[in-house]
């Protein structure tokens, strides 16, 4: 095998959380008074957490009578309720996370979202299989991506060299965090980035389906 640890991100790549995406902005933006969304137009607010998805409304809409904070603290109450609505694994994926747990490659998680909801949601949906590392957000301890911060502590932790690391996401904040930890990068086109239309993207570095991963993986 080309690498002994695959590191995913969550959201877009794992699991499709669009619908709890949509279901959070829109319950937030009911409660401001605001306009509702489609699930392609939350899906373009996604990046950097909770914090992001308020930062990005407000630089598309710039209401007046709410600012960050507010928008934040609405969004964040309603994503506690929300944060597992009509989540569920994207299709395939349980066949690449059992070929990487028979093959004996460690597999991780480095997500922006929040880490106590990235754990529940990790529980409720993925706990057929073990991950030898989850980092969801915290700010407080150390920094989101693209800082390379958490897959550098991950490679150091279990003892696997950077050239034996794969990053799957599937936003260009994951080719980036890939960029900066010097390691390779499978982008999911099945994922958030492809909606948020984002460019610059190496197409060597694409992936359509499960199985281009898989043969990334055997160096294929």
């Amino acid at each position: 095998m080309k690498y002994d640890l695959v590191i995913f991100d969550l959201d877009g790549t794992l699991l499709d959380t669009s619908k709890s995406i949509t279901k959070t902005v829109n319950s937030a933006m009911e409660e401001l008074g605001k306009k509702q969304y489609s699930v392609n137009e939350c899906v373009k607010f996604v990046g950097g957490g909770v914090s992001g998805l308020a930062r990005n409304i407000l630089e598309k809409e710039k209401y007046p009578d709410v600012n960050n904070k507010k928008m934040e603290k609405v969004i964040r109450k309603h994503y506690d309720v929300y944060f597992d609505y009509g989540v569920e694994p994207y299709e395939k994926i349980s066949e690449l996370l059992d070929f990487l747990e028979q093959n004996g490659i460690k597999k991780g998680i480095v997500t922006n979202k929040d880490h106590k909801t990235a754990l529940s949601a990790i529980e409720k949906k993925l706990s057929k299989w073990k991950f030898d590392g989850i980092f969801g957000s915290n700010e407080k301890e150390y920094p989101n991506k693209p800082n390379p911060y958490n897959v550098d502590k991950m490679s150091k932790s279990l003892n696997i060299p950077k050239e034996k690391i794969l990053f799957v996401g599937d936003m260009l904040v994951d080719v980036n965090t890939a960029k900066n930890a010097e390691i390779d990068i499978a982008y999911c086109e099945w994922g958030f980035g492809k909606v948020k239309g984002e460019t610059g993207i190496n197409e060597d570095a694409k992936v359509s389906n499960i199985e281009e991963i898989i043969e990334k993986i055997k160096g294929e």
